[in-house]
């Protein structure tokens, strides 16, 4: 298997030679190492999540491309459009403070992937500027966030509306795989149709700047999402008499 290369400065000073497995593998133990720092009483939950992510264009975007007008190396060019909706689908798991039940933490992994246009694009580089069709490509887009949850009461005790922000790794592959960090925020609602089960929905807005062989440009998403969260040591609500 081939190895893929790591940049995770802007410069890219920082590279590291891995394997593609070590990306899901690293997502998995941080897992494990999380849920055994659960602190005790706490009460966690564990997500399903899916949905539809809604990328916007590439801005500030530059492209390398042996064939693109001759042959281009970081020519700027208007921004790149993708495709209007790509599927997802993840998962999560978290936590709440025993002592402070409305505040909490989570960790989450969720991939899609995105697709690139063909289209005219219109750049440039020192002293030239052109004008050309680029082929259409695909970006496995992966997303890992730690995100701190804030939720609030409600007059109904089985909903349970939330919101939450968080930095993101984003793991853009396409050929090489690259790191790119960024910011993951979220808010939603749960509805409890059983005590330890709730049904929920979520919107997220990402951004950072995406990287791969060819492409970098600032990417921003606006991402709508639906799933099932199983809740354990939730406290449960009192009933009025």
């Amino acid at each position: 298997m081939s190895p893929c290369r790591l940049n995770l400065d802007e410069g890219g000073l920082l590279r590291t030679i891995v394997s593609r497995h070590s990306i899901s593998t690293a997502l998995c133990l941080f897992t494990i190492v999380y849920l055994a720092a659960l602190p005790a009483k706490a009460e966690w939950y564990i997500v399903g999540q899916t949905g539809v992510i809604l990328p916007g264009s590439l801005s500030n975007a530059t492209v390398n491309s042996p064939t693109l007008a001759g042959g281009v190396t970081d020519a700027r060019v208007a921004d790149i459009d993708m495709e209007k909706a790509s599927p997802f689908y993840g998962a999560k798991v978290g936590f709440f403070f025993p002592k402070r039940e409305w505040f909490g933490l989570e960790t989450e992994a969720f991939t899609s992937q995105l697709n690139i246009k063909q289209q005219t694009v219109v750049g440039g580089v020192p002293g030239r500027v052109f004008s050309e069709t680029m082929a259409g490509s695909h970006m496995q887009l992966t997303t890992w966030a730690i995100n701190a949850i804030v939720r609030s009461p409600s007059l109904v005790a089985e909903l349970e509306p939330y919101g939450g922000i968080g930095p993101a790794l984003f793991f853009s592959t396409s050929g090489d795989t690259n790191v790119s960090l960024g910011v993951n925020l979220i808010a939603g609602a749960r509805y409890f149709v059983m005590p330890q089960l709730a049904l929920f929905g979520e919107f997220k807005y990402n951004r950072a700047t995406l990287r791969t062989e060819t492409i970098q440009g600032d990417y921003s998403s606006q991402i709508f999402v639906f799933g099932i969260s199983l809740h354990f040591d939730r406290p449960l609500p009192t009933s009025s008499h």
